[in-house]
């Protein structure tokens, strides 16, 4: 397999939009916070009150995730240069709820004419196009729709073309802005959400019950040798072992058995030669929910047999930032290594498991590799192995 390398990634979260700083600062945030993107009062059918919300001056007639997928474009490029052939694959979920109702209600009205400018701008299947215009890029441009796992099947599908000698760099990611409350509504009516107190978030802990949204995003710029050389560029990291699939136990939940995760990371070690006693630490997907976080940690233990090391879901500091959370906390992975230490998993004070790995306190890394776990519904899993240089 062909080195692939990761020159640069920007976020955008609750935290901030300085990763770097994100990462330092991820045990003082605030945690769960009431909505203010909306007024939760007018929804008492929404029993979910709480999320992760952007520090930002946005107003709800904004459409958030194209702003911020804009934000995040530009910093990348003005840190970077691009080939013009550079493909675009750029998720979302939750882009333009605010628009969507306000077309509705101009249906509703019976206005005959709504702004076609808004509307291109609430349609994830255009948002990459638009963002391959503003950097007047000419590859390819779409997305991949895998629900949670959608920036890290971007990652593999741009991976791929770059293996195929399809392309040689890539822009992928994702964006979300979902705290809307017909979304908050959709999340209920799955009983995917969380609900208690207005909502918590703490993976692995016998108490969750749900996850809760956050708004963030994500642009990772990744390329082959060839391209380095050409521009001279210095990667972060590099791409060790990408792996993709799919086993349908539910619609909401994955291979029980745990069979067909660790499959999926037996195909991302091989691809060059790494081990298990390679990895430094576990980038957990988990998103508190019931189910998923027990099926993902029984996976993890039944792959990890006697290795120590820790497995971490840093869902309890940003939240569920939905198709963009693979890559989002990729990025927070690379940092944790490349730094040697890992933060614990948010508020975790009655794991599920008394297995030490799922840590409670900061714990140092003993590599620069780590592990991203992603699921999706539909029983859609990617394994990355990324190594921070």
């Amino acid at each position: 397999m062909k080195d692939v390398y990761i020159v640069d990634y920007v976020v955008q979260d609750c935290l901030g939009d300085d990763i770097a700083q994100n990462f330092h600062q991820m045990p003082n945030t605030k945690g769960p916070q009431k909505i203010t993107r909306y007024n939760p009062d007018n929804f008492p059918q929404v029993l979910s009150t709480n999320g992760y919300q952007l520090d930002k001056p946005y107003t709800d007639k904004d459409n958030i995730g194209f702003k911020m997928a804009v934000e995040l474009a530009d910093k990348l490029n003005n840190n970077n240069q691009f080939p013009k052939e550079t493909i675009v694959l750029i998720s979302s979920m939750a882009l333009g709820y605010s628009v969507k109702d306000e077309f509705i209600a101009a249906f509703d009205n019976h206005q005959r004419r709504f702004s076609p400018t808004k509307l291109f701008m609430a349609n994830h299947d255009l948002l990459s196009s638009m963002i391959a215009n503003r950097l007047k890029l000419e590859g390819l441009n779409s997305s991949t729709n895998a629900a949670c796992s959608s920036s890290m099947f971007n990652l593999y599908w741009a991976w791929l073309m770059i293996q195929l000698g399809e392309a040689s760099s890539a822009i992928v990611g994702g964006v979300e802005s979902p705290l809307w409350p017909n979304f908050q509504y959709y999340w209920q009516c799955t009983s995917a959400i969380s609900t208690t107190n207005g909502g918590i978030c703490v993976p692995f802990d016998k108490s969750r019950d749900g996850f809760l949204q956050g708004e963030g995003g994500t642009l990772f710029y990744i390329c082959d040798e060839q391209t380095l050389k050409d521009y001279n560029l210095t990667p972060k990291a590099v791409i060790r072992g990408l792996s993709a699939g799919a086993k349908i136990n539910t619609i909401t939940a994955h291979d029980k058995s745990g069979e067909h995760q660790g499959l999926l990371m037996d195909r991302a070690l091989k691809q060059q030669g790494l081990s298990l006693n390679d990895i430094s630490c576990f980038n957990a997907h988990a998103t508190s929910t019931p189910i998923g976080d027990d099926i993902e940690f029984d996976a993890f233990a039944k792959k990890f047999v006697d290795i120590d090391i820790p497995i971490v879901a840093y869902k309890g500091y940003m939240g569920h930032t939905m198709s963009a959370s693979g890559l989002v906390e990729t990025a927070y992975g690379i940092e944790a290594v490349k730094n040697g230490y890992t933060h614990p998993n948010y508020a975790l004070t009655d794991p599920l498991s008394d297995d030490p790995r799922l840590i409670t306190t900061r714990k140092d890394l003993h590599s620069k590799t780590f592990m991203k776990a992603s699921f999706g519904f539909g029983g859609r899993s990617a394994i990355a192995v990324i190594e921070a240089v």
